[in-house]
């Protein structure tokens, strides 16, 4: 390399210091193609740059080039004869470089036409990088200021967005959304709602020709306010203060904000849906009606009440002298149960509800009970006979002829001990006699069992929290009055050997005329464990799902329960039918939920506050006795109606359109299908006022017909 040749370099590397790389013996063919690549894109002439730009442009024209280009041509072709330095193109610095330097220099000469190539970008470019600037700093602003709105999420937008390939399309679908918005809005076809989970009811609306408001609050104005095209994610910006016509949502509404024809999802002041609230509602309304609400709710005392724990007393006295006469019929191989003859299968699953002797609680060592126990239970149950037939007379206290410190000491080692009653023989026939015309009387004499087992409930928790099982009757006083004590029903229906419960569905529509709805599809519950009343776990008497998820299932359990605990109550149908008692659903179950839901919401209408035009969903658990007679537990506002289950999956999306038939379609045709609903109770008569004048019955309406108890 001579002198000429270094000096040369040192200036190619002191303007592109490039890193080097090692010499390659295809240097040449490599220059040939990156030519090529160069020849395919075009780029303008500068008059104002140097010889070698020019050089540089003429190699990227195609085979068509002028008399400009020969040069280039030379070059070529005295590149591929030899890579030694040639007088004659000394007159260009950039190509005699390249020319002069060894095959270690290919690598940069290459990176060099690189840089030449985006020092050659036209003055387009520039202002095509300028207005894109320009644009990102707008769409920045607007951004800025439409995020200062408190709107709701964007909702997703639908893969079939992708599908538009051109503004043209976007431009016609943008405008059918806005043709659509302007016609629902002139048909009152708006809804908002809060719901996180409203997929269901979102679904229903839309395939209505309903719009969704998306708005921090219902009656937010326009400039908060937008609707967005479910399906392509077009916005549009609301220009008028619309008011939605149906509103959905779990917070309070103030009803005065609203407009007649405004269709809420709420109702206040129904008692029905608090323990509390519930206990005292029927006992109150016993009093002033014909129906008796022992027949299907068990007896409850809230403690907040005055004399509630003192009668709470009285009634475990009372409770304990006939599990006394009951364990005398059972040890001595009598059975009450004459009416309701199980099955040999039944009997076989339902053998955890026997009186085990294991020990509860530690009341003392067991021992031999004199008889007097017998002659003391006898008694007592003989006057509370009298009072509860002779309701004319004064009030006989019976528990005051009992000694109850010394008898329920007695009670405790027969039942908790095992312990056993001296010549029990004896009492068998008084026993079944008395029993006999108590139950006649007292329609809960059946589920009291001998444990005298009672359910804690703390007033205002739900989901199960709290909710505890006692049978003694010191720790249960010891409750403050936050607690409410019901009866537990300790014969229960098993399936499997197992306690279950049943979340039934109502729907009501108007207060005055009162109009409830019933859902012919239910769920049932299952718990983890096997039943059993040697342990007062809540894992085994409690199936509320809140408490259940939380809960492995028991490996002794039968291979036929399901995995998620719950039912849907079709497959309890089947069940029925692989005991023989297919008859029950439509004869006993069916019935009774409805007397009962009927007789609770008539004693609930007098303090509810509603709107016309309002509706909710209302949630029911019932439990089941021997006898298959349901048992109303609670009442729940608002229920969960999440799917978390493939029992749920299979419920709620038909349970949800169906409500929507109930609440809009019915109003505009009477005569449409409204699904899973049945209407099973109507007010009549009703004047307008408030009051009144008649009620019509079953028959009238063409309901089945529910007899009062």
């Amino acid at each position: 390399m001579n002198t000429l040749t270094k000096r040369l370099w040192k200036c190619i590397s002191y303007c592109f210091p490039f890193r080097k790389k090692k010499p390659n013996d295809n240097a040449v063919e490599e220059i040939e193609i990156k030519q090529e690549s160069l020849e395919k894109q075009p780029i303008e002439a500068n008059s104002e740059r140097e010889t070698s730009y020019e050089v540089n442009s003429e190699r990227e024209t195609t085979i068509e080039a002028n008399s400009e280009r020969e040069t280039s041509y030379e070059v070529n072709s005295e590149r591929e004869t030899t890579i030694e330095a040639n007088s004659e193109r000394e007159t260009s610095y950039e190509v005699n470089s390249e020319r002069e330097t060894t095959v270690e220099a290919n690598s940069e000469i290459e990176t060099s036409y690189e840089v030449n190539s985006e020092r050659e970008t036209t003055v387009e470019a520039k202002r095509k990088r300028e207005t894109t600037t320009k644009a990102h700093r707008k769409r920045k602003a607007a951004n800025k200021s439409k995020s200062t709105r408190k709107t709701a999420k964007k909702p997703n937008v639908s893969p079939e967005r992708d599908k538009l390939y051109c503004d043209e399309c976007v431009s016609r679908q943008k405008r059918c959304f806005e043709d659509q918005v302007k016609t629902s809005i002139a048909k009152k076809k708006v809804f908002w709602t809060d719901f996180k989970r409203s997929n269901d009811f979102e679904r229903g609306l839309l395939s209505r020709g309903w719009v969704k408001k998306i708005a921090p609050t219902f009656n937010a104005g326009p400039k908060k306010t937008i609707f967005c095209d479910p399906t392509y994610g077009h916005e549009i910006i609301s220009r008028y203060d619309i008011q939605p016509s149906l509103i959905l949502t779990r917070k309070r509404v103030e009803l005065h904000l609203l407009k007649e024809d405004q269709i809420t999802n709420h109702f206040y002041g129904v008692d029905a849906t608090s323990k509390s609230g519930l206990c005292n509602l029927l006992r109150q309304w016993c009093l002033s009606c014909d129906a008796n609400p022992h027949t299907f709710f068990p007896r409850c005392y809230m403690f907040s009440e005055k004399n509630e724990k003192q009668a709470f007393i009285d009634d475990f006295t009372m409770t304990a002298a006939c599990g006394i006469l009951k364990w005398v019929l059972r040890t001595n191989g009598k059975s009450l149960q004459d009416e309701v003859i199980p099955s040999r299968k039944e009997k076989e699953e339902k053998t955890a509800i026997c009186m085990s002797d294991a020990k509860i609680n530690n009341h003392g060592p067991a021992r031999i009970v004199p008889e007097d126990i017998i002659v003391t239970a006898l008694v007592a149950c003989q006057f509370h006979l009298y009072d509860m037939t002779h309701e004319d007379e004064d009030d006989v206290i019976c528990a005051g002829i009992v000694d109850r410190k010394h008898f329920i000491s007695d009670y405790y080692q027969v039942m908790h001990h095992g312990a056993h009653i001296q010549n029990s023989d004896k009492y068998v026939d008084y026993c079944h006699q008395l029993l006999c015309k108590l139950r006649r009387v007292n329609p809960q004499l059946d589920i009291d069992g001998e444990k005298n087992i009672w359910i804690s409930k703390p007033r205002a928790l739900s989901r199960g929290r709290g909710i505890r099982c006692r049978n003694d009757l010191k720790d249960i006083c010891s409750l403050g009055w936050k607690w409410v004590v019901q009866k537990y029903i300790e014969r229960p229906l098993l399936v499997y050997g197992t306690k279950i419960d049943l979340r039934q569905h109502f729907l009501i529509t108007d207060w005055y005329p009162l109009t409830i709805w019933f859902y012919k599809h239910s769920f049932l519950r299952f718990s983890s464990q096997p039943f059993t009343l040697e342990s007062l776990d809540t894992a085994i008497h409690v199936c509320n799902s809140a408490i259940q998820r939380k809960l492995k299932n028991a490996p002794n359990r039968h291979p036929n329960l399901p995995e998620e605990n719950m039912w849907h109550s079709d497959e309890f149908k089947e069940y029925l039918c692989t005991i023989g008692k297919e008859q029950v659903w439509d004869s006993i179950i069916i019935p009774g939920m409805k007397k009962a839901l009927i007789h609770t919401m008539k004693a609930a209408r007098e303090n509810v506050k509603y709107k016309k035009n309002s509706y909710d969903l209302f949630g029911s658990d019932f439990l089941f006795g021997e006898n298959f007679q349901p048992w109303l537990l609670e009442i729940q506002y608002k229920p969960d109606i999440t799917k978390d289950t493939s029992v749920m999956k299979k419920i709620v999306p038909p349970m949800v359109e169906d409500i929507l038939r109930v609440v809009i379609d019915y109003k505009d045709d009477p005569n449409c299908n409204v699904g899973g609903f049945e209407l099973i109770y109507k007010q009549a008569n009703y004047t307008g006022n408030g009051i009144l004048s008649k009620e019509k019955t079953f028959r009238d309406l063409k309901i089945t017909t529910i007899s009062d108890p």
